[in-house]
C-alpha cells in the first residue's frame, strides 16, 4: 500500500553494535531501507548485564513509532531454521504493544523458543496458525484473522499471550487485528503444512530498527 512503502526515521540514539545486526533489506515494503536488527536473544548474552540490557531496549523501543513497527519471527524445524517472518505492527493499542514487547522481551518474556500450537480450518478459507503462548507453550490462548497475512493477538491475561497469522482470505475476525506479514508469509504456509506444526519453533525475535 502506498502508505506503507517507507518505514519511519526517528531520532536514534547510541545503542551498542553489541546488540545489533547489520542488513539490507530487498523489499518494496521496507524500502531498500539500511537497517538494524534488534535481537531478543543477545539478551542472553551475559545475565550479569541485566540492567544495561534493560536500559538499551527501553532505548530501542523509544526509537519505534507506534503505528508502525516492524517485528520478525526467525522460524525453525526438522533442525533449520526455516526463514525470517516480518510482521508490521500497525496499531497502537495495548495488544499491539504487547506483541512488540513479546517480540523484544521488554516485559521479562519473549516469544524466543515458543512454539505453534496449532492450525486451524487447514486447508480451508479461514486457515490460520497460532503460535505465541509463551507461558505454557500449548493452545491455550485466543486469536482472531481477517485476510491473508494478517496478524492477530489476543492477551487472556498480563502473563500469557498468543498470536495467529492468516495463511488464507478469509474475512471474519474474532478481535484485535494487530498488523499484517510484510514479507516470509511462505514460511508460515510451509508450516502450516506440516503434520505436526508443533515442532515449529521461534528461535529468534526481535524489531527491525531504522538508521
Amino acid at each position: 500500500m502506498p502508505g506503507h512503502m517507507a518505514l519511519p526515521m526517528p531520532p536514534q540514539p547510541d545503542i551498542d553494535e553489541y546488540y545489533m545486526d547489520e542488513l539490507e533489506i530487498n523489499s518494496l515494503l521496507i524500502n531498500n531501507l539500511k537497517i538494524k536488527l534488534f535481537f531478543t536473544h543477545l539478551l542472553n548474552i551475559d545475565q550479569q548485564q541485566n540492567k544495561k540490557q534493560e536500559r538499551k531496549v527501553s532505548e530501542i523501543i523509544k526509537t519505534l513509532n507506534p503505528e508502525s513497527t516492524i517485528t520478525f519471527l526467525d522460524m525453525a524445524w526438522e533442525g533449520l531454521t526455516r526463514g525470517r517472518v516480518y510482521i508490521r505492527v500497525s496499531e497502537d493499542k495495548t495488544e499491539a504493544r504487547q506483541f512488540v514487547g513479546l517480540c523484544t522481551g521488554q516485559p521479562g518474556s519473549s516469544f524466543l523458543n515458543t512454539q505453534l500450537n496449532g492450525v486451524v480450518w487447514k486447508g480451508g478459507q479461514y486457515e490460520c496458525v497460532f503460535g505465541g503462548n509463551y507461558n505454557f507453550n500449548d493452545n491455550s490462548g485466543h486469536g482472531s484473522y481477517s485476510g491473508v497475512g494478517t496478524v492477530s493477538f489476543k492477551s487472556n491475561s498480563e502473563k500469557s499471550g498468543q498470536f495467529c497469522i492468516s495463511t488464507n482470505r478469509g474475512d471474519w475476525s474474532l478481535g484485535a487485528d494487530i498488523g499484517q506479514v510484510e514479507s516470509g508469509l511462505e514460511v508460515v504456509n510451509a508450516a502450516a503444512e506440516l503434520n505436526d506444526i508443533t515442532q515449529v519453533t521461534v528461535v529468534d525475535c526481535g524489531v527491525v530498527v531504522p538508521l
